[in-house]
């Protein structure tokens, strides 16, 4: 629900239960991520943002989870000496920030992962002067922005898709979070978290959309690492989209006080001690429905999603993210 909970979800593994992973006393726990697994490989890692240094704890948790190296405005600022390329608001745009990730990227020794957060798409729903009206702005703010980064990532992938590292490269594309729904089916407590994730690799045979896999942003870190051929234990609470089969995969989140548990057809809602709802997500898209005591799995539903709050919760307690 807020750009602090996307980065342990999207690099590490951990879900958001309760109150952000940054807020808690277990956020001094050891932890690791995608770039610190491989950095065990041999990999150089690296964390992007272009807002300041230190901004939302995001420099200290990408050292804390394994990346080597930090790149934000400073480095920007240094790379780039007089430029005028601050947006007002939160950072470098997305435009020049993502042409100052690909030219150091071409700088790193190779084997790398390195991971880049975007900021333009964000309130006020600004963009630059010389784009005012080259994108629509349909009725959200939110939409001429989207188009601006869409635009700025096009021209990233045109320069480094010249690069010799390109096509041994695993692109991942997800969000932190949603923003401004048009669609009511996005205004509910499911649509909510509904988020893209998408794998990419030039020339591979990651094509096509799966609609019979649940996806959820603490698969990527397992994702990434069996697909990469990694051989070392880690601790993930999400599981491996590309060997896990369809009817295993699930999502798992927390909102206002409720836990919601996604597996198969259906979305289970549960209050930390009793189950309160369950939906035929995928074609009750308003959650009109409640079918509670009406279905044959809500019981091993419940079950398994007591199970992962229950490892969640010894394993933030006793410092137990890792393996050791």
């Amino acid at each position: 629900m807020k750009s602090i909970d996307g980065m342990p979800s999207v690099l590490s593994g951990i879900p958001m239960f309760i109150e952000p992973f940054f807020l808690t006393p277990s956020s001094l726990n050891t932890v690791s991520s995608i770039g610190g697994e491989l950095g065990k490989k041999g990999y150089y890692t690296a964390f992007f943002h272009g807002a300041d240094n230190g901004s939302m704890g995001f420099e200290a948790f990408a050292r804390t989870a394994g990346y080597t190296n930090y790149f934000g405005r400073t480095e920007y600022n240094e790379a780039n000496p007089g430029n005028k390329d601050f947006d007002g608001h939160w950072g470098i745009w997305d435009e020049k920030f993502f042409q100052f990730f690909g030219n150091t990227l071409s700088g790193f020794q190779q084997p790398f992962a390195a991971a880049l957060f975007s900021l333009s798409s964000h309130h006020p729903f600004a963009v630059p002067a010389e784009y005012e009206g080259v994108f629509p702005k349909g009725n959200k703010a939110i939409r001429q922005c989207i188009g601006y980064t869409d635009h700025a990532l096009k021209l990233f992938f045109e320069k480094v898709s010249k690069e010799p590292w390109y096509k041994n490269t695993l692109f991942v594309f997800t969000a932190d979070h949603t923003n401004s729904p048009e669609r009511p089916e996005y205004e509910t407590e499911s649509g909510l978290f509904s988020v893209p994730v998408v794998f990419y690799q030039p020339g591979s045979n990651l094509k096509g959309f799966r609609k019979d896999v649940i996806a959820q942003q603490i698969d990527i870190m397992p994702t990434v690492l069996g697909y990469l051929g990694y051989d070392k234990p880690f601790v993930s609470f999400g599981c491996d989209l590309l060997n896990t089969p369809a009817e295993d995969t699930y999502a798992v989140n927390y909102i206002n006080g409720i836990y919601q548990f996604f597996k198969g057809d259906y979305l289970l809602q549960f209050d930390g001690r009793n189950a309160v709802a369950m939906y035929a997500f995928k074609t009750d898209k308003l959650l009109e429905h409640n079918l509670l005591g009406q279905i044959d799995v809500q019981q091993s539903m419940e079950d398994e999603l007591k199970a992962i709050i229950q490892q969640y919760m010894i394993r933030m307690n006793n410092d137990e993210l890792v393996v050791k």
